[in-house]
C-alpha cells in the first residue's frame, strides 16, 4: 500500500521504518524536518506537507496528544479536504474518546473512514514491532489496513466504535498509574521500617506480579527510594485525567479514577519547582 505516516517522533519513527521495510511506500511527513532520515530511501518519500501525506490509500498520525493531532487534522481542514477518495485514518495516538467522536464525525462527512489505534508499548516495542494495537472502527476498515498494521504489532479489535477503542487505552494507562501509586506507597512504608525497597521489589516483581511494568517500574522506584533520590514521576497520570473525565460522562463512580485523578491534578497545576512533570511518552508503555 501506499501509506502516509504524520508524526516522526519516539514512537512515529519506528512505526515508519518497520512498514517501509516491509516494502510498502511510505510518504513521511513531521514539522520538524529531518526525521525521516533515518528510514529506508527506497521505500520513502519525505514530503514537505502534511496534506501531502495523504494522497495513499492509508494516512497513520503518530502524534503526541489531543492538541497536535487537532492542530494537524482540523487546521484549514486541509487533511480532510486533501485526502484522496476513500482514505482510511488510522491514529495510533493516545487521544481521548471525545476527539475521536469528533474525528469520526469529520471524516464521515468528507467521504473518508476514521479508525482509532492506540497502541501499548515502549518506542523499542514498536521497532521489534511487538506493540499491542488496540483497534475500534469499521471492520472492513480494519481488514484493508491489517497488512501494515500487522507490521508493527498485535491488533486486538476492540468495536465498530472508533472512541472505544480510546477508553481502552485511556483505562488501561489509568491501571498503570494506579501501580506507580500503590508501589510508591508500599516502598515507602517498607522502608519505613527499615527494609531495602530493592529486597521488597524482588518479592513483588519475581512472585506476586511478575509483569514487565511492575518489573520495571518497580526496580526504578525502589532504587530511588532506597538512595533517598528524587521522586519518580508517574507517567501514566495523562490516562487517569482521561479516565476521570470519561467516567464523569458516563456517570459511573469511580473513587480509585478520581483519587489518581487528583495526584494528576495536582502534579500539573502546583507551581514550578513543586511538582514532578508528567512525561508525554511513558516508559515504558505497556
Amino acid at each position: 500500500m501506499k501509506v502516509g505516516v504524520i508524526g516522526l517522533g519516539t514512537m512515529g519513527q519506528p512505526i515508519a521504518r518497520r512498514i517501509a521495510r516491509a516494502g510498502h511506500e511510505v510518504l513521511a511527513w513531521n514539522r520538524t524536518p529531518g526525521r525521516a532520515d533515518s528510514l529506508p530511501a527506497d521505500t520513502t518519500v519525505v514530503v514537505r506537507t502534511a496534506g501531502e501525506a495523504c494522497q495513499a490509500e492509508l494516512v497513520i498520525t503518530v502524534l503526541s496528544d489531543d492538541t497536535a493531532v487537532a492542530a494537524v487534522m482540523f487546521d484549514g481542514d486541509r487533511l480532510l479536504t486533501s485526502g484522496m477518495p476513500g482514505l482510511i485514518h488510522v491514529c495510533l495516538s493516545t487521544i481521548s474518546d471525545t476527539l475521536a467522536r469528533r474525528l469520526a464525525v469529520a471524516h464521515e462527512a468528507a467521504g473518508q473512514t476514521y479508525v482509532s489505534a492506540p497502541v501499548f508499548g515502549p518506542p523499542d516495542a514498536a521497532a521489534a514491532g511487538r506493540l499491542l494495537i488496540a483497534v475500534g472502527g469499521p471492520r472492513n476498515a480494519l481488514e484493508r489496513v491489517l497488512p501494515v498494521l500487522e507490521t508493527v504489532g498485535r491488533v486486538q479489535y476492540i468495536s465498530e466504535d472508533p472512541a472505544a477503542a480510546n477508553v481502552v487505552k485511556s483505562a488501561g494507562n489509568f491501571l498503570m498509574a494506579a501501580v506507580v501509586e500503590s508501589l510508591r506507597d508500599a516502598m515507602l512504608i517498607v522502608h519505613g521500617a527499615g527494609v531495602d525497597p530493592r529486597e521488597f521489589a524482588g518479592i513483588v516483581t519475581q512472585s506476586l506480579f511478575p509483569t514487565p511494568v511492575y518489573q520495571y517500574l518497580g526496580g526504578l522506584l525502589a532504587a530511588r527510594q532506597a538512595q533517598g533520590g528524587a521522586r519518580v514521576p508517574n507517567p501514566f497520570l495523562r490516562g487517569a485525567q482521561q479516565c476521570a473525565v470519561t467516567a464523569q460522562q458516563q456517570g459511573v463512580d469511580a473513587p480509585l479514577v478520581s483519587h489518581i485523578d487528583g495526584h494528576a491534578t495536582q502534579a500539573t497545576s502546583s507551581p514550578a519547582g513543586q511538582a514532578t512533570p508528567v512525561p508525554s511518552r511513558p516508559q515504558p508503555r505497556s
